[in-house]
């Protein structure tokens, strides 16, 4: 069987390198890298990922308007999405929950509750 693929997608280099890493090393997983919204959804569509682990605010359109996009496409709508945001949870969390985003993650998170939350969502 094949690694399950993952799409990061972060505005920040540093914290995208870091889950990229952390992803790769700690869960065997394979990666994808996006920095916007909207190479987050083309991304999507051409990389097929498994999960798709986001965070909320990016350039362009943000992480929420991005998993709409997705979930609005037929070929990528099944794909599971992970928000992360440093964002009170007040508010967005319902806003990522309505998009169809599967969990939402507070900044900071133990990579524990990383991996945990993906393996709910990606078969073994």
């Amino acid at each position: 069987m094949s690694a399950r693929r993952i799409l990061v997608v972060d505005d920040n280099d540093d914290v995208r390198s870091i889950l990229v890493v952390l992803l790769e090393r700690s869960g065997g997983y394979e990666t994808l890298e996006a920095g916007t919204g909207e190479e987050a959804v083309e991304k999507a569509i051409s990389g097929r990922p498994d999960v798709i682990l986001t965070d909320i605010i990016l350039p362009g359109i943000n992480g929420v308007d991005a998993t709409k996009a997705i979930k609005n496409n037929p070929s990528t709508a099944q794909i599971p999405i992970i928000a992360y945001s440093a964002l009170p949870l007040v508010g967005w969390k319902e806003q990522a929950l309505k998009a169809g985003m599967v969990a939402y993650l507070q900044k900071p998170f133990n990579l524990q509750l990383l991996m945990e939350t993906i393996q709910k969502f990606i078969p073994s």
